[in-house]
This record gives structure tokens, C-alpha cells and sequence, in this order.
């Protein structure tokens, strides 16, 4: 798993993994309460963002 600490970096990679291949990609969104924070992943069962 990678976290990104960069928003610009995040969009980035992630727009790279869906025009690979737009049929495979994923996309999961979380809020973790105890932490405050908002989690987002996009995969495409290869790599994670």
C-alpha cells in the first residue's frame, strides 16, 4: 500500500491507473473517525493509490 501525502501527486497517479485500463480500476473511499481522516484508494488490482 502507498500513501500519498500530495493531493496533486494522488490525482495524478490516479488518473494514470484509470486510463490504463479504465475497466479493471476501482475506486474505495473511507472516513476514519478515530483519526479524522479521510481515506481514498483506487486500484486496479495490480497496484493501489
Amino acid at each position: 500500500m502507498v500513501y500519498i501525502a500530495s493531493w496533486d501527486e494522488f490525482v495524478e497517479r490516479s488518473v494514470q491507473l484509470f486510463r490504463a485500463d479504465p475497466h479493471s480500476s476501482r475506486y474505495a473511499m473511507k472516513y476514519r473517525h478515530c483519526d479524522g481522516k479521510l481515506v481514498l484508494k483506487v486500484t486496479d488490482n495490480r497496484e493501489v493509490c
